[in-house]
């Protein structure tokens, strides 16, 4: 379980409860481009606002308790592994992601907020997400392994129901797609599993489409395999795909990140059945 977390946010203010959050983990100083870019064209369209998390790992505080833990610099300099420098170290870097965090949301004119919790990496961020808010993750740029990240999306979406964006760029884009280019924009994708979610799911990112000025298919999964879909995505080389996180094809946990992968654009799963939106209503 994590500490207590430190929330603070660009006007002083508590924000309220209802705002949907695009919630980004800081894991560096720097705040995960392709998060950024989604969240500067899509955050009015969702009507979120950019929340940062920058977790300390629980694992390295257990680490120093050890008797016979020790630090080795690159010049191969051995010394103990101390506690006070190592909670020093996170305060540091807290500050620094903070500050390039608020730098990028302001200077895209987002509402932002931000918040230093201690525990597992990517869970303890989960800690800060509620229903419909939005927890980007980026398969492609971190040491975590492939089963834990597909853990954390599962969890995300079926115990919070919160969506998530998968913003990690496949095989196909690797070389050639700059980071402009996740940004959701041309044609949106939506799958759609022959299911009353599946049809919620494509009435929701129809309507999102709409406001976010791109062109709209429908793609039919049915009893389609994963690598059947995974070819017609990559026929259609969309710039978003949206999906259902309850389908059918994501039976095994690893299937979600597989289709990340492969697609090769990044991949929103709605973690509840959205109502069919209105006309001219919001999310």
């Amino acid at each position: 379980m994590s500490e207590e977390p430190e929330k603070r946010n660009d006007s002083g203010q508590e924000e309220p409860q209802s705002a949907h959050k695009i919630l980004v983990e800081a894991d560096t100083l720097t705040p995960e481009p392709q998060a950024i870019q989604f969240a500067a064209r899509m955050a009015g369209v969702l009507h979120a606002k950019l929340a940062g998390c920058f977790v300390e790992n629980q694992a390295l505080m257990d680490l120093v308790a050890l008797p016979f833990a020790s630090e080795v610099s690159f010049g191969g300099t051995v010394k103990p592994f101390e506690r006070g420098r190592l909670e020093r170290e996170w305060e540091a870097q807290a500050k620094q992601a903070e500050t390039a965090f608020a730098a990028a949301a302001s200077a895209a004119g987002l509402a932002w907020s931000f918040e230093v919790r201690r525990g597992k990496p990517i869970f303890s961020m989960l800690e800060a997400a509620a229903q419909e808010d939005v927890v980007v993750l980026n398969p492609g740029a971190r040491l975590t392994p492939v089963g834990e990240l597909a853990r954390a999306v599962r969890a995300a979406t079926a115990d919070i129901h919160a969506d998530v964006l998968l913003t990690g760029r496949g095989a196909r884009g690797s070389a050639t797609r700059r980071v402009t280019d996740t940004v959701p924009r041309g044609t949106l994708v939506a799958l759609d599993d022959m299911t009353s979610r599946g049809e919620a799911c494509c009435a929701m990112a129809q309507d999102l489409a709409d406001r976010a000025g791109m062109n709209f298919i429908p793609l039919r999964t049915g009893a389609s395999s994963l690598a059947d879909v995974v070819d017609l995505v990559r026929q259609l080389a969309p710039s978003l795909v949206i999906v259902n996180a309850s389908s059918a094809i994501f039976s095994q946990d690893e299937s979600v990140t597989k289709l990340s992968i492969a697609a090769g654009c990044p991949v929103f799963l709605l973690g509840s059945e959205r109502k069919r939106p209105q006309a001219g209503s919001g999310r």
